[in-house]
């Protein structure tokens, strides 16, 4: 017996309504959280913490009985200016829910399955929000019956079948891989406090979505100043030196540590590095070097300038910026972004973490 689907009768009008709002308010929540990535109530919220998030409402429109007609009164609208303004609510996010939101669009581009750990697996990745299926969403179900209570005026609603939603579900074939990213961060003297915290949180967020979203990927850190060392994570966001710069001292460590520790036959290896820019002048032709050898066993090599003057415009020292010296030679895998500020992280981490579409954000 055939079955028939998209009827175009009311209720399917209505389900496609509900799916059409939910990815709106799913995109609202995306760009207020990019806008607030540097923000510390979010920074330094535990697991435990939730973040209110504002979201433009949804207004339903429905028929009702005009009773200022219906006692002969005249069909005038309200006086000027006594509209209602546009109505936001709030969400309130866990940060799990504040980290799905953020990562779902990113990916470690030009990942490979390697050798040793080549066999094909599934994932059951929760994709969607429904109002039938099997495995109910406490939260979305709350937050559904908290939203209808706003809507109604109310500061509570009693529970409704309408407002129950389920969680639905793909399974998605991918095979094991496994990598390791390399973060080096310049933290030379040359580097303001507002540099340092704009370099920590692009890498916070770096190595959060590396964790929430992978679990064969091995995370190392480096610091450095005319030298560079392996670092633990807790010093790699806290310590404080000064001193000189020899970019090129932390690109050599990242080379030693491919070499000694991860194969490409093995392993996708990713190098991001955050700097002002600031190099000892000769020293910038033995980075490009270095640059060009990784690339040899990378599958990307990202490298974020950070600071700018008020304008937009880019310092320009006498011993010239980083960034201008390694866009003279192409490098295929390199990728260059220049950041002045927070609103700068969200676009920067996009250019690194593109969904296997590097190519358009490569230099060139």
């Amino acid at each position: 017996m055939a079955v028939a689907q998209g009827t175009g009768l009311p209720e399917d009008s209505g389900r496609r309504d509900a799916q059409h709002n939910r990815a709106r308010v799913r995109r609202q929540l995306q760009e207020a959280l990019r806008d607030r990535i540097g923000e510390e109530d979010i920074i330094a919220a535990g697991p435990e913490k939730r973040i209110r998030v504002p979201v433009k409402s949804d207004r339903r429109y429905r028929f009702i009985l005009d009773r200022g007609a219906q006692k002969g009164g005249g069909a005038a609208g309200p006086a000027a200016g006594t509209d209602p303004g546009e109505e936001t609510y709030e969400v309130w996010l866990d940060m799990e829910e504040v980290e799905e939101a953020l990562f779902q669009s990113l990916d470690l581009p030009r990942l490979k399955p390697k050798r040793e750990i080549a066999a094909d697996s599934s994932e059951i990745v929760f994709d969607d929000i429904e109002r039938k299926g099997p495995l109910l969403d406490k939260k979305a179900t709350l937050r559904e019956n908290l939203l209808r209570a706003a809507r109604l005026g109310e500061d509570d609603a009693d529970w409704d079948r309408d407002d129950l939603r389920y969680l639905t579900w793909d399974e998605e074939p991918r095979p094991t891989t496994q990598a390791v990213v390399l973060l080096m961060m310049d933290v030379s003297a040359s580097m303001s406090a507002g540099h340092k915290r704009i370099a920590r949180l692009f890498f916070y967020w770096t190595v959060r979505f590396l964790r929430r979203r992978y679990t064969h990927v091995e995370v190392r850190f480096i610091a450095h100043t005319t030298q560079a060392r392996e670092t633990t994570e807790q010093e790699f966001f806290n310590r404080v030196e000064s001193g000189g710069t020899l970019v090129s001292s932390a690109y050599e460590l990242a080379q030693r540590l491919q070499r000694e520790h991860y194969p490409a036959t093995d392993w996708n290896v990713y190098v991001l590095h955050a700097s002002d820019g600031e190099n000892f002048l000769p020293d910038n032709d033995r980075v490009l070097d270095a640059v060009v050898g990784l690339m040899d066993v990378c599958a990307l090599i990202g490298y974020l300038q950070i600071g700018a003057r008020p304008g937009g415009m880019f310092m320009t020292g006498p011993q010239g910026k980083l960034a201008a010296h390694l866009r003279r030679r192409p490098v295929d895998g390199l990728v260059i972004a220049e950041v002045s500020d927070d609103r700068g992280i969200w676009p920067a981490l996009k250019q690194f973490f593109a969904r296997d579409d590097v190519e358009e954000a490569v230099v060139s």
